[in-house]
């Protein structure tokens, strides 16, 4: 029997997959909530790049751009 409150991860991940395929076409709203998804993330990333933290997280974010773009 499943527990409940399970979490459906199958439809937040087709959810996400939709929102990178929007982004994909220049949804610039997508976009940001694919960053803003992130965002802990990254902020905690920038903490382990020897830059200055606002330069770390600009390039973080760039990165995250730059690879949602790589699957056009």
């Amino acid at each position: 029997m499943e527990a409940q409150g399970t979490r459906n991860p199958e439809g937040k991940s087709h959810q996400f997959v939709e929102t990178v395929k929007k982004a994909q076409s220049g949804d610039k709203a997508s976009m940001e909530d694919i960053l803003s998804l992130f965002s802990v993330d990254i902020e905690y990333l920038s903490k382990f790049i020897m830059l200055p933290r606002e330069e770390a997280i600009q390039t973080l974010k760039i990165e995250l751009i730059n690879i949602v773009y790589q699957d056009l």
